[in-house]
């Protein structure tokens, strides 16, 4: 995936997950920090998308502060989806991101922007009716919560993994794209505040 030129300033992006926060679920404090380096970013052009979905399977290892992951991505099942999370993965976008929602026994939440004092993209993407369901160590995109609903179509940079089975999520069409294939353990792990320090994009032939 190449990277993308030109980063678009808008208001930032208010997201969850389809289930308000619980007694035990924390948020991550506003502490802004200096805006990183530029960052070239668009939505994926359908080139993109189509050699993902024929690509298959995909692969990103994600270091955390809690250690280490590896994310299958299935381009397949939510083409548009896994070609967005590459790119994102590719411009180093997450580097640094903190995981600023955990909910536990639900969800453990990343990729806002204005956390790290970075502008949004300014982009959203297409919900996609991924044959996969919501299982443990499933991750999926989260979407704009506003006047009291989801809204379709409006993810862009925020992402979910589930620590248990959440078939609601289904339900409410939320695009689940990959899963934890290795280093599950990490996610029991993930408090608020912890940060991805990296995340790369694995070659097809490293195991």
């Amino acid at each position: 995936m190449a990277r993308l030129a030109a980063l678009i300033l808008v208001a930032a992006l208010l997201v969850g997950c389809g289930e308000q926060p619980t007694r035990e679920s924390r948020t991550v404090p506003e502490e802004k920090q200096p805006p990183a380096g530029a960052v070239a970013l668009s939505a994926p052009s359908p080139e993109e998308i189509a050699a993902v979905q024929e690509g298959g399977k995909m692969r990103v290892e994600m270091e955390t502060e809690k250690g280490a992951m590896v994310l299958e991505l299935d381009g397949a099942a939510a083409p548009a989806a896994v070609a967005n999370f590459l790119n994102l993965v590719e411009a180093e976008f997450y580097d640094g991101m903190p995981f600023h929602r955990v909910e536990a026994g639900f969800v453990i939440q990343a990729g806002a922007p204005d956390l790290v004092g970075r502008p949004p993209v300014g982009y959203t993407i297409p919900d996609e009716r991924s044959p996969i369901a919501h299982e443990r160590g499933v991750i999926a995109m989260a979407r704009l919560y506003s006047g009291g609903q989801m809204l379709p179509d409006s993810a862009s940079t925020q992402f979910y993994i589930c620590l248990r089975p959440a078939p609601h999520l289904d339900e409410m069409g939320f695009t689940a794209f990959g899963r934890v294939a290795q280093g599950l353990d990490t996610i029991d792990r993930i408090a608020v505040g912890d940060k991805i320090l990296r995340a790369s994009v694995l070659p097809p032939d490293e195991e």
